[in-house]
């Protein structure tokens, strides 16, 4: 009687734990600076030209950038090791266009990690035209 007690117990006390969620997305967002110092109004990157990636080395899954609004951007992506770099079109409020460029976290050994479930990364820009 009391093996059986105490077996019931056990029991009645491991539905007790809390499980444990993990969570394997991260909500990054994107802030850009060009150096320059120019504010754009955005910058759209097209996702067919070769070379613009936000790469996931772990899965080897390539994310859509957004457009980036007011120098800000959210995207929501894998938790991972990220290649990224691309050419964008920034529009001024003036305007007028510029072709900027992202190269710093291009190849796997610059790549960044992306761990946490919420990042804030900036993006140094440079003009290219």
């Amino acid at each position: 009687m009391k093996k059986v007690l105490i077996l019931s117990l056990l029991v009645l006390l491991s539905g007790c734990t809390k499980t444990v969620e993990q969570k394997y997305m991260c909500v990054v967002t994107l802030q850009t600076e060009l150096s320059d110092g120019r504010v754009p109004v955005s910058i759209t990157v097209d996702p067919t030209l070769p070379g613009n990636q936000f790469y996931n080395l772990n899965t080897g899954m390539n994310y859509n950038l957004p457009t980036l609004v007011n120098n800000t951007g959210l995207m929501e992506v894998q938790k991972g090791v990220y290649m990224v770099a691309f050419d964008g079109d920034a529009l001024f409020s003036d305007g007028r266009h510029a072709t900027v460029r992202f190269t710093q976290w291009g190849t796997p050994s610059t790549a960044i990690n992306l761990m946490e479930d919420s990042q804030v990364i900036t993006l140094k820009l440079i003009v290219v035209k």
